[in-house]
């Protein structure tokens, strides 16, 4: 399937402008690190590295944590999707919602649809409420 209708104009090479955007790769390292970081999510994180699973890591997977190659991810239990989002610390959820908002190439959709847009790969605490604020 094409990603947008074949070109009808009589001159074949038609001029398209293109945008390069820089994407900086970050390493499963490095997002475990800066996690480590955040009090809240180093005590879930350390429920998980727990060789005792109790009450905690039972309440953890209850929101919908787990853990993949050391990294914490969330599901929502109540959705339909099967797509997990990657927990980010409270410190990097500026960056977050720059890159989804006021960068040139993001769009504007609103409060909602910047959340949507948003919580469909990452989750951090009290998004909602910081992304539609």
């Amino acid at each position: 399937m094409l990603s947008r209708p074949i070109c009808t104009h009589k001159k074949p090479n038609c001029e398209i402008c293109t945008i390069t955007i820089d994407v900086p790769a970050r390493s499963s390292k490095d997002i475990r690190n800066e996690q480590m970081k955040d009090d809240e999510l180093k005590k879930i994180i350390d429920t998980f590295e727990s060789p005792e699973k109790g009450t905690n890591y039972s309440n953890c997977t209850e929101r919908g944590y787990l853990m993949n190659r050391e990294v914490l991810y969330r599901y929502s239990p109540d959705s339909e999707s099967e797509e997990h989002q990657l927990v980010f610390p409270t410190h990097e959820r500026e960056q977050i919602l720059r890159d989804h908002h006021d960068a040139p190439t993001a769009g504007h959709y609103g409060g909602e649809g910047t959340l949507n847009r948003i919580s469909n790969r990452y989750y951090f605490t009290g998004m909602r409420k910081f992304i539609t604020d």
